[in-house]
């Protein structure tokens, strides 16, 4: 299971799962990979799109140690790819409670080894698959490495749209691509059938009954017209 988590929700769930994951976020890309111009307090590694709008979605072991996680957030309001990495894109941008971001997809790789971190992938990207499902959202969109990309979305089964070409990000070697991951029945069927996971996966802790046919709307604080069709 993959536990869906907001700050509205945190306290559905046993200790805090949205610490945690920040304390992951901190330990795989500040403590190991040594990012810089990063936000980080307590060893928590968080930026301006952690905040009520934010959605979690947490993955555990058997102990409850969290081992992966990744994060979704509406373009209705700013975003990461439309604010910092625009120039990956060589088209407009949505604005449109139809499409949403997914970032901060985080493995621990101290306790998953590489052969138990496929199915902890794979898990991530259903979670995104079935709540946008229920959300009825057309899309999410992100930028990664190719070979992140190459190792879950699109070994997942999930046939993405490219945004723009593989480009270096300003001052380092890395080279991303962005991309829009369409929601719908076809690539639902497809997701499902590539990772083999056929059942609900999404947990919404204590008080699931209420919170799993939520639909959470949020303010534009963009101009209406300049919202995606």
């Amino acid at each position: 299971m993959i536990d869906c988590v907001t700050i509205a929700t945190a306290h559905c769930f046993p200790g805090n799962l949205i610490a945690a994951q920040h304390r992951l976020r901190y330990q795989e890309v500040i403590a190991k990979e040594d990012w810089s111009n990063i936000y980080v307090a307590d060893e928590m590694e968080f930026d301006r799109y952690d905040n009520v709008a934010t959605e979690y979605f947490v993955a555990r072991n058997s102990e409850g140690d969290v081992v992966g996680v990744s994060r979704s957030y509406p373009t209705t309001i700013p975003y990461m790819l439309a604010d910092v990495f625009s120039f990956l894109c060589s088209q407009e941008l949505p604005s449109s409670h139809k499409v949403h971001e997914a970032s901060r997809l985080v493995l621990d790789r101290s306790l998953l080894t590489k052969e138990a971190r496929r199915p902890v992938v794979n898990e991530l990207i259903v979670a995104y698959m079935e709540r946008g499902m229920q959300r009825t959202i057309d899309a999410y969109l992100g930028f990664m490495l190719p070979r992140i990309w190459d190792s879950t979305f699109l070994r997942a089964g999930w046939e993405v749209e490219w945004l723009g070409p593989e480009i270096a990000l300003p001052g380092t070697t890395d080279i991303v691509r962005a991309a829009l991951m369409p929601v719908n029945e076809r690539m639902n069927d497809k997701v499902r059938e590539a990772t083999g996971i056929r059942k609900a996966i999404l947990n919404y802790g204590s008080e699931s009954e209420s919170l799993a046919p939520t639909l959470v709307s949020y303010s534009h604080l963009r101009r209406e017209d300049n919202l995606a069709a």
